[in-house]
């Protein structure tokens, strides 16, 4: 390693922006930090990693003589997974790649698979191997946690743990506080760096609004003690000047509507004082579900499974579902989670072994992963009949984190994978449903908006079926848990 990151009175915005991004941040990154970045959708954490790696115009200075390494960054070529790793790392030892796997419990034999046939979570794991068997490399890690399993985040977390020097932006609370020794926090009007995990900064950032809000109402009674005193000088000013022609008196009339002035001066910049104040304090607004309660059992499963070729997929299961509860269901990247809920919704017509009976209302909300790479808000815009429907729909967005501002030319914005992913969920939220079927909303979403869905969840009571891997998120909803196991002849 070679030194800190020494950031100052950085500026930044892209050129569809009014105001900038950043402005006038001033930040000492520490070269054996282990710091999550944080902040809430389309507030600038890939923006950051990329000016970081120059690739981006700015104003300001970033001294570091640090190697920036970014992930993700996928092979173009069809290479085996040892190719991959020896391609940036020439002079590593074998030895030193297989201490790398045994650490991230991958097999040895991996090393000679093509890489393009590996899973999402085998090629996470290989990628970040790559970045840390280079250590003059400083990783800029960027959403690693999305193509991982419970198991997967954990074990991921470990490794990170063990390592030193690095920044990784991730929206998985649990998954970030088993490393990150700092927070950098991407507000609305202020970067903040902490010392702490994901609870130090929950915990400093409530205080900091808390005693914002204090401030602000203070403010509030002396704008209004000084509105009313300036209305009363001027009254008095006005009345006097009114009714006197003497010079004197005019005068002593005058001064007090100077006096007035000043006042309403001071008055001014209170408000602006108080505009700033609420400007950086991020607004959680309640979500609202429309949750209607279904009369029967949705479904139920008795020594179930599915069979490919002859062979379960997983491990027999025995669940039930009933109105107003919520399912979760868990299990290894590759034992059949997605599978399962495709039968279930009924997309896919699969042999299976075991009882079930499956009894789906028909107002259901399905949020599926297949869904989540083709989003175009202004498609959704036009698609929307009626004037209140499109209006409820962009109301939710507002909720959701998303200016109104984003709304009114959607036509070719770039959105970020985050701002992508709100406005399937508004989708998701419209209307009546009985039944909310979601495959990992919780993906890309940031923090601030998976606490909503999670007292909204708690406070409506849906009924809903669900793979999730974020473990804040799912213990905090679920009712009832199905563990998928891989199965053993």
């Amino acid at each position: 390693m070679k030194g800190n990151i020494i950031i100052k009175s950085l500026c930044f915005k892209y050129i569809s922006m009014i105001n900038p991004m950043f402005q006038d941040v001033n930040l000492n990154i520490h070269e054996s930090w282990k710091l999550g970045l944080v902040g809430r959708n389309g507030r600038g954490k890939t923006t950051f990693l990329k000016i970081l790696m120059d690739q981006l115009d700015y104003e300001g200075s970033i001294h570091s003589n640090l190697e920036f390494e970014y992930f993700p960054i996928y092979p173009e070529k069809d290479l085996t997974t040892l190719d991959v790793l020896l391609e940036r790392n020439p002079l590593v030892e074998i030895w030193e790649i297989e201490r790398e796997l045994n650490y991230m419990e991958l097999s040895h034999d991996i090393l000679y698979r093509n890489f393009n046939q590996l899973s999402g979570g085998e090629q996470t794991k290989i990628l970040l191997i790559e970045l840390f068997l280079d250590d003059q490399a400083f990783p800029l890690i960027d959403e690693p946690t999305n193509n991982l399993d419970l198991h997967g985040r954990q074990m991921v977390g470990q490794y990170l743990n063990n390592k030193t020097g690095y920044i990784v932006v991730s929206h998985d609370e649990y998954f970030l506080n088993q490393f990150v020794d700092h927070i950098l926090a991407i507000n609305k009007e202020s970067i903040d760096l902490i010392a702490g995990d994901v609870d130090t900064w929950k915990t400093e950032k409530e205080r900091a609004d808390r005693l914002t809000k204090e401030k602000n109402e203070k403010l509030k009674g002396e704008i209004k003690r000084l509105d009313q005193v300036s209305r009363q000088v001027n009254n008095w000013g006005l009345q006097r000047e009114n009714s006197t022609k003497d010079s004197s008196e005019r005068r002593l009339a005058a001064k007090q509507m100077k006096r007035a002035k000043a006042i309403r001066k001071r008055t001014e910049e209170k408000v602006i004082e108080k505009e700033e104040l609420i400007d950086n304090i991020e607004e959680v607004s309640k979500l609202k579900f429309n949750v209607v309660r279904p009369q029967k059992q949705i479904l139920s499963f008795r020594e179930f499974s599915i069979l490919r070729g002859g062979v379960p997929l997983f491990s027999p299961i025995n669940v039930d579902l009933y109105p107003s509860e919520r399912l979760f269901i868990e299990g290894h990247n590759g034992v059949g989670k997605s599978t399962l809920l495709n039968f279930i919704i009924g997309e896919e017509k699969l042999e299976t072994i075991g009882e079930y009976d499956i009894k789906l209302p028909e107002q259901q909300s399905v949020l599926h992963q297949k869904n989540q790479g083709r989003v175009d808000l202004h498609s959704y815009l036009q698609s929307m009949t009626s004037k209140e429907e499109k209006e409820e729909y962009l109301y939710l967005l507002h909720q959701l984190g998303m200016s109104r501002k984003l709304f009114s030319s959607p036509q070719g914005k770039q959105w970020s994978s985050g701002e992508k992913k709100k406005m399937l969920l508004a989708k998701a939220l419209l209307n009546h449903h009985q039944l909310f079927i979601w495959d990992e909303v919780t993906n890309s979403l940031d923090l601030f908006v998976i606490y909503q869905l999670i007292d909204a969840i708690n406070d409506y009571q849906p009924t809903m079926i669900s793979v999730d891997h974020n473990e804040h998120y799912v213990d905090a909803v679920a009712t009832k848990k199905v563990l998928l196991d891989p199965y053993n002849k």
